[in-house]
């Protein structure tokens, strides 16, 4: 029962959007003119300071490790918590290795898969020793080392994933680093029952284990953003528009209550064909799409009949993504304790503005969403 309800957690619980964080761009989809307002607002308060920014890490592979209520420790990836056809819920390093041995039968692939079943194996014991005995549930994160980052002058550097980082060994991170030997970020923990909660104290997984949560201080000086007046004019004449397109109430009744989704899916298919002429070749994809037939019509008229707001719609989109992408552009440039690539040039997953109304992320989907859909197909 537990794998179950683990698994519809990870498909519907809203607990789990927390770690979802939305891009600045996509907050007009969920929160109509008052997203695209508080997009602005915070983008514009990064003129004055960026001590609400954090950098986000691209760890992988996803993990889960705890004890269950018999005390037991368990460390394994995502997929082996949630498998149904074997236990993949390891509790010594040899299980570990057996149960991700099981997927797939592919021969071209054992190779990668046995080097993979022992680097996982090889930090179970360590991971055990950090998680005190008394700890009852689960850490939900992403592997970001194995073993301790080697050093290239006086950085720390390691690719968990897409992203490759350097870490100023003097700094505080840096420091934590060189007394580690494996490093994980946690984005949540989770009861045996399959609750997600927040994290509360990442202090108390300690020994040879850094554990950091999802998002990290780097830089603090005060950075140009320009481009925000002509949008701040656009959503003046236009939010009232763009708010009847996006009704709640009259998707409802139109039953396109997932039009924000099916918009929000569309942009995320632009990233591999170019982020350009947004909304222009929407009714085109739309009849390539998985929606239903019945549903592809219902939107296309809908769609037809609001052209104008539908067009104004993505006008802020793609403005709030150009002024975005200026910002990280000079996030990744500036200097700070924390410094990432992409195929050798400057630009990590992104980072987290922090704010009371809520967090939203700044990512270059030219740039790490592209390099990650990529590589995740």
């Amino acid at each position: 029962m537990r794998l179950v309800e683990f698994k519809e957690i990870d498909k519907k619980n809203l607990a789990l959007k927390e770690s979802r964080i939305q891009h600045a761009e996509d907050l007009i989809f969920w929160e109509g003119s008052k997203g695209v307002a508080r997009a602005i607002q915070q983008l514009e308060q990064l003129s004055k300071s960026t001590q609400s920014l954090t950098i986000k890490w691209d760890g992988s592979p996803a993990v889960v490790f705890g004890r269950n209520p018999n005390g037991e420790f368990i460390f394994t990836d995502k997929a082996g918590f949630v498998a149904k056809s074997y236990d993949g819920r390891a509790t010594n390093p040899e299980d570990l290795k057996g149960a991700i041995m099981q997927r797939g039968k592919d021969p071209t692939k054992r190779k990668a898969q046995a080097q993979y079943a022992s680097k996982m194996a090889s930090v179970f014991d360590t991971v055990a020793k950090a998680v005190p005995e008394n700890f009852q549930g689960y850490f939900v994160g992403d592997m970001l080392y194995f073993s301790t980052p080697k050093k290239a002058g006086n950085q720390f550097v390691f690719k968990p994933n897409v992203v490759e980082y350097r870490v100023d060994a003097n700094s505080e991170l840096g420091q934590k680093i060189a007394q580690s030997k494996v490093g994980v970020v946690i984005h949540h923990t989770m009861s045996e029952a399959g609750k997600v909660l927040p994290i509360k104290d990442l202090e108390m997984i300690q020994g040879d284990v850094l554990a950091i949560p999802p998002t990290t201080v780097n830089k603090k000086q005060p950075i140009q953003v320009k481009g925000l007046d002509q949008l701040k004019s656009l959503v003046s004449n236009s939010g009232a528009e763009i708010d009847v397109l996006l009704n709640k109430n009259k998707l409802a009744q139109m039953k396109l209550t997932d039009l924000p989704n099916i918009l929000y899916t569309y942009t995320n298919s632009k990233v591999d064909t170019g982020l350009t002429r947004l909304g222009e070749d929407f009714i085109k994809w739309l009849q390539s799409s998985s929606v239903s037939a019945p549903k592809k019509a219902k939107i296309t008229e809908y769609v037809k009949g609001n052209i104008k707001a539908f067009s104004k719609l993505w006008i802020l989109v793609g403005g709030i993504m150009k002024v975005k992408d200026s910002i990280i552009n000079q996030l990744d440039r500036s200097q700070g304790d924390i410094s990432a690539t992409i195929n050798g040039k400057p630009g990590g997953e992104g980072y987290v503005l922090g704010s009371p109304e809520g967090n939203i992320k700044l990512v270059n989907r030219s740039g790490f969403t592209k390099a990650n859909r990529a590589i995740n197909r």
